[in-house]
């Protein structure tokens, strides 16, 4: 636990504790001033917005710890900023228009589509902000960016719940807050770099494009196929059974979601830095992939199998009665999360290694399986279970494809 990798996890770890407590705390604030209705048809905006934040950036900024050289890093950045600011208001904009002409388009998309674009193309910049930062192994300020983020929404949308804006102060606030604490973080970048981006001809640009072709090729697909699997759920359920359990499944998400984002995450910043580096060096990241998933599976045993006792209980004591129903859905779901917690980090040595072509046919099933379990029960109960178990064994299998890339060019 002395280790470097331990240590930079550590100074990751407490900013996203920060951040992680900073929405709990609001969380307790918004169940009071915001209905399960408001929540869920948030949710559903915020979850295309998700969708779409995904497919704006190309994934190009998962290029920046390929394995590669390290000097197309300007290039990398400039390419993945212009593919987010066109891409943000042309995807975002086609959403907005066929919400018009669609019937099943969510009205909620169409009474917000300028705030849409927004966030989106702040989303996009963040994540190109958080891979710079994990590649200079700025890891204090990583922290920073993560509790400036959480903070910000939080404020937004707590000012907008005491004025009894409704729907619409959820969906302000979030865009101001993504935005706000994007633009702050930009600021700890240096002039040099930022100089080197700016001076970046087209025709590098165009280069670096093509040199990492297979991360929009096969990334982005896969990625894009992932996060509608974790985001449709909430869309469906709106659609099937209701804004009011979408509300509660989306409580449900947000707070099991928590302790992987607070702990996952922080390993995931530290692990694919550490293991890009040793994959370089050695061919191979067999070494901290192991370590890694001991600790996760340990450390997460203990805290899920006590929740499964108490979690409906806890959901109500603190949110309210009106919020048991997603303590409920949570003990369902314990399965999913477990694996989620163990297996989310471990499985960026497929990018590492880059096995897009495996990732790709993996997502694909993945996202079959959750429709599938979200359009062919009758009850939520049964789609939640289905869902829970069958993302389990999804997960294993993921844990099996990602400890073969680990094992580098011998496997």
């Amino acid at each position: 636990m002395k280790s470097p990798f331990f240590s930079r996890v550590g100074r990751v770890l407490l900013g996203t504790m920060g951040a992680q407590l900073i929405s709990l705390a609001v969380m307790l604030l918004l169940v009071r001033l915001y209905s399960p209705q408001d929540i869920g048809s948030f949710s559903v905006w915020l979850s295309i917005a998700t969708i779409i934040a995904v497919l704006v950036t190309g994934r190009y900024e998962m290029a920046l710890f390929s394995g590669e050289s390290l000097e197309d890093t300007p290039a990398i950045i400039k390419l993945v900023l212009q593919l987010t600011f066109f891409l943000s208001l042309l995807v975002s904009g086609m959403v907005f228009v066929s919400a018009f002409y669609i019937e099943r388009v969510p009205v909620i998309v169409r009474d917000f589509g300028f705030a849409l674009a927004a966030v989106v193309f702040g989303m996009g910049i963040n994540k190109v902000v958080i891979s710079l930062l994990t590649l200079q192994q700025s890891f204090n300020k990583l922290g920073i960016a993560r509790v400036a983020l959480a903070g910000s929404v939080a404020i937004a949308q707590v000012l907008a719940g005491w004025m009894s804006i409704g729907v619409a102060g959820l969906i302000y606030g979030q865009v101001a807050g993504v935005l706000l604490a994007t633009l702050f973080a930009c600021f700890w970048f240096e002039k040099k770099l930022l100089i080197k981006c700016w001076n970046t001809s087209s025709i590098e640009v165009f280069a670096t494009a093509k040199r990492y072709i297979n991360f929009p090729k096969f990334s982005l697909p896969a990625d894009l196929l992932n996060t509608i699997a974790s985001q449709v759920p909430v869309i469906l359920i709106a659609f099937r059974f209701g804004t009011e359990p979408a509300g509660w499944f989306a409580l449900t998400l947000r707070m099991m979601g928590a302790p992987i984002a607070l702990l996952a995450t922080s390993v995931l910043d530290v692990f694919k830095e550490q293991a890009a580096r040793d994959y370089r060096a050695n061919g191979n990241c067999l070494g901290i992939f192991l370590k890694t998933f001991k600790v996760l599976g340990v450390l997460a045993f203990f805290p899920f199998a006590a929740f499964a006792f108490l979690g409906e209980w806890a959901f109500g004591f603190f949110f309210g009665e009106q919020w048991t129903e997603s303590g409920r859905y949570a003990v369902l779901l314990i399965p999913m999360f477990y694996m989620r917690f163990v297996v989310s980090p471990l499985s960026y040595t497929i990018y590492i290694a880059q096995r897009q072509k495996i990732d790709l046919a993996w997502q694909v099933v993945l996202l079959g399986l959750t429709l599938s379990c979200f359009l062919l029960p009758d009850s939520i109960d049964s789609a939640l279970w289905s869902y829970s178990i069958g993302y389990a064994i999804m997960y294993l299998i993921y844990f099996l494809i990602s400890y073969r890339c680990a094992k580098g060019v011998a496997s």
